[in-house]
């Protein structure tokens, strides 16, 4: 059974439980409204990319299937003022919180005990007269045994 769909299935689930994560929205791809709320996050999607993750899987040993892939996320965190530094301690606390919660179990509770995640961010401000913008583009990677 392919990992990538399972993850994903989990990080809906898992992220809104995570401290701090209260009031954020989280989104199976793409945001479906037209007024996103201040503090989101899109999983399986990223904003002007056009790939949403990727997967490989490897037969090993015996019955042993390895797959090692990606899931690319965004979280955004946003006002109407000009406060990029509240903005982006906001994001880094949602970040640090989905990074706490693969450290204390890296199979996210879907993967097989072998397995592992970690998370990549790229950091991307945005602000200008009207308003602050803190965009943090996160690539979880795993590798999968099972």
């Amino acid at each position: 059974m392919t990992a990538w769909p399972v993850i994903v299935a989990r990080l809906l689930e898992l992220l809104p439980t995570l401290d701090g994560w209260a009031g954020v929205e989280v989104y199976d791809g793409p945001p479906v409204t037209r007024d996103a709320p201040a503090d989101y996050c899109t999983v399986g999607f990223v904003l002007d990319e056009d790939v949403a993750g990727s997967y490989e899987p490897t037969d090993s040993i015996g019955d042993l299937r390895e797959e090692s892939g990606s899931v690319r996320s965004e979280i955004v965190c946003r006002t109407g003022d000009i406060d990029m530094a509240a903005m982006r301690a906001r994001a880094f606390a949602l970040v640090d919180a989905w990074e706490g919660s693969l450290r204390r179990d890296p199979t996210m509770g879907v993967l097989g005990p072998s397995s592992t995640a970690a998370l990549a961010v790229d950091v991307v401000p945005q602000q200008d007269t009207d308003r602050t913008v803190q965009r943090l583009t996160v690539t979880l990677t795993y590798l999968s045994r099972a």
